[in-house]
């Protein structure tokens, strides 16, 4: 179950520690809590701090604001831990605290050589791996190197089978076309064409052998470098090609030979057989040619085969080097190791890690037994905890305060040193004091008895000695005196004039002429008074404060002081009520003129086991609970249901007779109504309380203004108007001068004068034709401004963000 760690966080001026966290971190799973997992606790203001933690061990980190976290220690809580501090836990001892250092040290060299050695292991094995892997990388390009020479070789020995094929076929060709011409020898002719394709025929077949060896080996060079199986793969189908090749060039070489057959069966009369021997071997010629253009394409794939093969070598190399360095590096590593080892060893046999005893340092088994009593096992936390616990129980030396039945061995009964008086010690003392008296004072009520129940009774008799008068002088004298003779001589007068006036012991106050007023100059009524009381009480001084089921000795109603005495105040009154039950008002000193005095009360049932109650403060209108609100104050209240002795706030009015507290407050009588309104503080000047004031903005402007753009030169649409006409106005004439005609010889002449008023003929009317053609107009656009209106925005009312509450006020 849960254990309860509670206390103050306090620095080392003894300040409580304020915005600071603390943090609980598993270090590891326990059967409830998870390991990693983190919990926290936020101290309040004064430092106090709660937590109930459940069984295990934490990391306890301190956060304060403005501060890196700082870890504060390690806290292990058992199922059968005692609440306390975080202080407790923090200062308890732990499993590293009884355990020797030479043996942390020897387990953290053990420790650190594991892992030296695992991290050895590893490299070796990485090593091992990496070495396995060069070998086979070398192993593939050398393989692969072979293949491609080999292929290589096949290649070139494919050309020459094809550069011997078409040598052949071009001798075949040459044989035939001479014999052509000469039907006698077309037959030798013939057979020679067909020995010529029969070697054409070896030699393609050859090339298809060659072929299928480098088909082989480009697989098998494809096989061991997987890298380079694309140029593989490519020289595998130009292989292929080359075989298909061959075995073409084959079966045209049998079809060669065919023919030339069929010409030696028709040699003597067809010329015509031997052209298509000739044409055949052509075309023998010409796919040896083909053959040896695809050996010379094998070759070239072989050859990039062959370099691809180099480079995965080159790989291999590297590998191989990587293996080495990690081989290296893996020998290194487990060297270390084995130094560490040793250096493990050295230090065992130093600290000769044998068993512990009283004598000799060495290693010690630990054991959480509390009866055991052997000397070669260390006690854990868990027992230390328990004989702690066990402790705890027991009373100190130093003035021990025993409880319950506890027993002591009886001295003997004349013991008269500084041993313990046990119960039956004393009743041996008493039976021998007893034994010694008489009969009839051996108990001791008959000695008391005896005594008169007088524990001072030789004062008593002494006294009574003293009033008496010598034999020889006082009878003498009172011998022959009178009565008041006799009053006179022992001086009894007066007394005998006072005891006139005395009461009756007999009538127990029932001689009393004015029984009020006896009462009343005694003190024991006041002047109004109808009961017999007092109207004070006397002191009794510092009363200890009763606890527990413990009742008070004395009956009645007493009243004392409380000092530093455990009471709830440090100075105060206290009155106490002794009777069927018992019951305290403490009234606790105010800490200055006019403040109010704190005040308690308590109770005690009659029962014997009855414990007393717990102290309650009482409050007053002016010491009022610390959560209660003034009469009159607004209470924002989270619910329309409004709890007993409050009211909604909405205007409406109210008794002032019967709620005298509130009117202090309203003296209107009237409730403020809240409803939609909120609370502002009273300005310095021109409100007054409970004012209104409506809603609004504060008083501001606005400047707005549109922003300046040069438009600059625009250009206008364009358009054709195409060919206009004028009108054929013009017509018009000109004013001339008269004229005079004057005749010489056989010449008629005619000279004008200026300004005699005859016209010429009116003419002249005509028109234009007037292009339009397509042009543009420029119109400028200069910088300018715009009137801008700004447009209303807001809601109905001015108001922020809020949540809606009820109003309440307080009745009385």
């Amino acid at each position: 179950m849960p254990v309860l760690i509670s206390g103050v966080l306090k620095d080392g001026t003894g300040t409580p520690v304020q915005n600071c966290t603390i943090q609980l971190k598993a270090c590891r799973t326990s059967t409830t809590v998870v390991v990693n997992t983190v919990a926290s606790e936020n101290p309040d203001d004064a430092g106090r701090y709660s937590m109930d933690v459940e069984q295990g061990q934490y990391t306890v980190t301190l956060l304060v604001d403005g501060y890196p976290p700082s870890h504060a220690g390690v806290i292990t809580v058992y199922d059968d831990s005692k609440p306390g501090t975080l202080n407790d836990f923090l200062g308890a001892m732990t499993e590293d605290d009884v355990r020797p250092e030479a043996l942390r040290r020897f387990e953290a060299m053990v420790e650190e050589v594991a892992r030296q050695a695992s991290e050895a292991s590893r490299n070796a094995t990485a090593a091992g791996q990496a070495s396995e892997q060069a070998q086979t990388s070398a192993g593939q390009a050398s393989e692969s190197a072979t293949a491609a020479v080999n292929a290589a070789g096949a290649a070139e020995a494919s050309a020459t089978q094809a550069a011997s094929s078409a040598a052949s076929a071009e001798s075949s060709a040459g044989t035939a076309t001479t014999k052509a011409g000469e039907a006698s020898a077309s037959a030798a002719s013939a057979d020679t064409a067909r020995t010529a394709a029969a070697a054409s025929a070896a030699a393609a077949k050859t090339s298809e052998e060659n072929a299928d060896a480098s088909r082989t080996a480009a697989g098998d060079s494809a096989a061991a470098a997987a890298a380079s199986a694309t140029a593989a793969q490519t020289s595998a189908e130009r292989a292929g090609a080359s075989e298909t090749a061959a075995k073409t060039s084959e079966t045209q070489a049998a079809s060669s030979a065919g023919d030339a057959g069929a010409s030696a069966t028709a040699a003597a009369a067809s010329e015509k057989a031997a052209a298509a021997s000739a044409a055949a071997a052509k075309t023998s010629e010409t796919n040896a040619a083909t053959s040896a253009s695809t050996a010379a394409a094998s070759a070239t794939a072989a050859s990039s085969s062959a370099s691809e093969a180099s480079t995965h070598a080159a790989a291999s190399d590297t590998s191989a080097s990587l293996a080495a360095q990690s081989s290296t590096a893996a020998g290194a590593a487990a060297t270390r190791a084995e130094d560490a080892a040793k250096r493990a060893e050295d230090i065992a046999d130093v600290i000769s890690l044998e068993d512990a005893s009283l004598t000799k340092k060495g290693i010690v088994k630990l054991s959480s037994a509390t009866d055991s009593d052997s000397e070669a096992l260390a006690a854990t936390p868990k027992a230390v905890h328990a004989v702690m616990d066990e402790v705890q129980t027991k009373a100190p030396l130093d003035s021990p305060a025993l409880t319950g039945t506890p027993t002591a061995p009886t001295p003997e009964t004349a013991a008269a040193g500084i041993e313990i008086a046990t119960a039956a010690f004393v009743a041996a003392k008493v039976a021998q004091l007893v034994g010694s008296a008489p009969e009839t004072l051996d108990t001791l009520k008959e000695l008391a008895d005896a005594l008169g129940n007088d524990p001072n009774f030789a004062t008593t008799v002494l006294n009574k000695l003293a009033g008496k008068q010598p034999l020889d002088d006082t009878l003498t004298a009172l011998s022959g005196k009178s009565v008041d003779g006799l009053i006179e001589y022992v001086s009894l007068r007066e007394t005998i004039n006072h005891a006139a006036d005395a009461l009756l012991k007999s009538q127990n106050g029932g001689d009393i002429p004015e029984k009020p007023l006896f009462v009343q100059n005694i003190g024991a009524l006041p002047a109004s008074g109808t009961a017999v009381a007092a109207n004070r009480l006397a002191s009794r001084g510092a009363l200890p404060a009763l606890t527990g089921a413990t009742r008070g000795s004395d009956s009645g109603l007493i009243m004392g002081e409380v000092y530093n005495n455990g009471y709830p105040t440090q100075y105060g009154n206290i009155l106490r009520l002794t009777g069927t039950g018992d019951g305290e008002i403490l009234i606790g000193w105010s800490g200055t003129n006019g403040a109010p005095a704190p005040a308690y009360i308590r109770s005690h049932r009659d029962t014997a086991d009855a414990e007393w109650s717990e102290w309650a403060m009482l409050y007053t209108s002016l010491n009022p609970p610390p959560n209660s609100y003034p009469v009159g104050a607004a209470i924002a209240w989270p619910s329309d249901a409004t709890p007993a002795g409050y009211a909604l706030m909405q205007g409406q009015s109210f008794d002032k007779s019967a709620y005298p507290l509130l009117a202090i407050a309203y003296p209107s009588g009237i409730i403020p109504d809240m409803r939609g309104w909120t609370i502002k503080g009273k300005p310095i000047s021109g409100r007054a309380v409970l004012s209104q004031e409506m809603d609004g903005n504060k008083s501001h402007s606005h400047s707005a203004r549109a922003q300046d753009t040069d438009l600059g030169t625009k250009s206008t649409s364009s358009f054709d108007y195409g060919t206009k006409s004028t009108n054929t106005t013009g017509n018009h004439t000109h004013q001339f001068g008269g004229y005079i005609n004057s005749y010489w010889g056989d010449s008629n002449h005619t000279s004008f004068q200026p300004g005699g008023g005859a016209w010429t003929q009116a003419a002249g009317d005509h028109a234009h034709t007037v292009y339009i053609g397509g042009h543009e107009h420029t119109m400028y656009i200069g910088p300018h401004g715009h009137v801008v209106i700004v447009d209303a925005d807001g809601n109905a009312e001015t108001t922020v963000k809020n949540i809606a509450f009820n109003y309440i006020v307080r009745l009385a």
